[in-house]
């Protein structure tokens, strides 16, 4: 989208250290992601793209001005927290659910939950057409260590599904390719990220089925950084809260500019930043302005990347804004 960007704004903050004053002198935003498809990845050109991409996009241009000046980091999930605490990364969009004991067990912050999930399992039909979970024939595949893991480690041990087998993974990549290799019958995460990861494979002539566990779950995706800085925390915080009240309230990459001046006044103090605050946490003046201009809003930027607008097609679900039956809701600006 075009952008009326401005030069980075130096950030009325002292220069003691923080976050923003390092991205500032280095001039490039470092996000760390997992590459998934839809949400990070290379394109034939080898530009990062992706949901989680554009989300560290519109944090680039409300700290520096400009949505290419990031740096996209490619992380495993070990190497998250501690890439976070080395400073290797300014913020991590690798796609990590917000738990307790990821949050008391780290020294982290998280963000505003960015994508709401469940989990589900992926298996291969069996030639009769019966789902191998259906008949107790399932070995499950899944990365250890993971919100999927630990969920259906503890219904295992109940007892109640003597068929079914976990097969623990060191990695997500590890349990993806274990799957399509057909190591393991069944694949247990996300499920957005079974539908994105399989694309293609679903019809073919062993029939691949992605169905919800016996367990319901939920899975609320944030932004991390390290807890070193509560300002820099602030930006990610109010950024992101910025890409949900813009849907919201119907502002776009395209309308931004004319409802700055004509929408009503939430709308207008949304746009206008509100300066003398946005100082205080080491934005530009301009800082949801210029990441809605030159990134769009939430809802754009879910569409072109994993939903209607994309191969992937999901649907929004809970992501949606809260008047609209989602669970994206941003405190008031003011």
């Amino acid at each position: 989208m075009a952008a009326d960007a401005q030069a980075p704004f130096g950030a009325e903050v002292d220069d003691d250290g923080s976050v923003i004053a390092e991205i500032e002198r280095r001039g490039v935003l470092r996000c760390g992601v997992s590459y998934n498809p839809g949400f990070a990845a290379n394109d034939k050109a080898g530009r990062p793209i992706g949901f989680m991409v554009d989300l560290c996009r519109a944090l680039g241009a409300a700290v520096l001005g400009r949505a290419e000046a990031v740096d996209i980091r490619r992380l495993s999930k070990p190497q998250e927290f501690a890439a976070l605490a080395a400073g290797d990364v300014d913020v991590s969009f690798a796609q990590t659910s917000w738990t307790l004991t990821r949050d008391a067990g780290n020294p982290v912050d998280f963000g505003p939950p960015v994508f709401h999930d469940e989990q589900a399992i992926a298996v291969w039909r069996r030639p009769d057409g019966r789902s191998p979970l259906e008949v107790g024939e399932a070995t499950i595949c899944t990365p250890v260590g993971s919100t999927a893991f630990a969920g259906l480690d503890a219904y295992l041990a109940r007892g109640d599904r003597p068929g079914w087998t976990l097969r623990p993974l060191p990695t997500w990549p590890d349990a993806l390719q274990a799957f399509i290799g057909r190591e393991c019958n069944a694949l247990s995460t996300d499920r957005a990220l079974l539908v994105t990861a399989l694309r293609g494979l679903e019809g073919n002539r062993d029939g691949l089925l992605i169905a919800a566990p016996p367990v319901p779950s939920r899975e609320t995706i944030a932004p991390v950084a390290s807890n070193r800085d509560r300002r820099w925390l602030s930006a990610i915080r109010w950024t992101m809260f910025a890409l949900f009240l813009a849907e919201d309230a119907g502002v776009t990459g395209e309308n931004a500019g004319f409802l700055r001046i004509t929408g009503n006044s939430e709308v207008q103090r949304l746009l206008s930043g509100l300066p003398d605050d946005a100082r205080k946490i080491g934005l530009r003046p301009d800082w949801a302005y210029q990441a809605i201009v030159q990134v769009g809003n939430y809802g754009e930027i879910f569409e072109r990347n994993v939903g209607s607008r994309s191969p992937f097609g999901l649907e929004r679900g809970a992501n949606r804004p809260w008047t609209q039956g989602g669970l994206l809701f941003a405190p008031v600006f003011q």
